[in-house]
């Protein structure tokens, strides 16, 4: 446990003896900050000294008070705005590049939303020790400016990330609309492509068709030059004189149906 170590200060013309654990510079802007405070006071008013000190602890509560209701504030809206950031993120899922680089910016504003609120709970957290620790329960005045300073500046760089955030928002709306177009296009080129699978089947089978007649009218050309040939190149008997080749020729009808059916498909 570490000492207490004693302070000497003069407040509203009166010195004390304090003790405590925190830095002695500390204690010492403490009791000059509510020296401050009951001179102010002093100065408008003949009350005495207890009186005097009862108004400055009431406005060094009341901008107690004030801080706090400010911390509050800022809290909330750090939620509201992590919790914006959520649903942001979860709706850029499955997006194009575009939608991750905004991925990216909500990441970014998150982990600075986090950062931020960390910052708020610090100071909430020094104001609360402040309390504990000193018997005025007051905390220098240039540390409260500063801090109040700082709470206005983050509060506006919040309202601009939010402007931002639904400008992204709006993109992302569009893109999906963008996405939504595309595929009724893909869809319908899709239908035609089924369209065009289905003509090409079909033209597939009327060439398989096709092929299987002309190998047929190939076999009989065959065997008409083979029937040829064995004429000229045998010598029978009149009553054993082999079968005309012009017999295992094609029809005209067969020939001219089989030219339709390819003219047909050409088309």
């Amino acid at each position: 446990m570490s000492d207490k170590k004693a302070v000497t200060v003069t407040i509203y013309g009166n010195e004390y003896t304090l003790k405590g654990e925190a830095d002695p510079n500390y204690i010492a802007e403490l009791a000059k900050y509510v020296d401050g405070k009951m001179s102010e006071i002093g100065k408008k008013s003949s009350a005495p000294a207890a009186k005097v000190a009862i108004l400055a602890s009431m406005n060094i509560a009341d901008e107690y008070h004030r801080l706090e209701k400010a911390k509050n504030e800022n809290l909330k809206l750090i939620e509201t705005l992590e919790k914006n950031l959520l649903e942001m993120k979860k709706s850029s899922d499955g997006s194009l590049k575009h939608s991750l680089e905004q991925k990216e910016q909500l990441d970014k504003a998150k982990t600075e939303a986090g950062e931020y609120k960390k910052k708020v709970e610090e100071a909430a957290a020094e104001i609360l020790k402040l309390k504990k620790d000193s018997e005025a329960g007051s905390k220098a005045i240039d540390q409260v400016e500063k801090f109040k300073t700082e709470a206005e500046k983050a509060k506006q760089e919040w309202e601009n990330l939010k402007k931002t955030a639904e400008m992204q928002k709006r993109d992302l709306e569009k893109l999906q609309e963008e996405l939504e177009k595309l595929k009724g296009e893909l869809s319908a080129e899709k239908a035609k492509a089924n369209e065009v699978l289905i003509e090409e089947e079909d033209y597939k089978s009327q060439v398989s068709h096709l092929n299987a007649e002309l190998t047929k009218v190939k076999e009989d050309l065959e065997k008409a030059k083979q029937e040829a040939e064995k004429s000229r190149t045998t010598k029978l008997a009149p009553a054993a004189a082999p079968t005309h080749a012009s017999s295992f020729l094609p029809s005209d009808d067969k020939l001219a149906s089989l030219f339709k059916k390819i003219d047909a498909i050409l088309e």
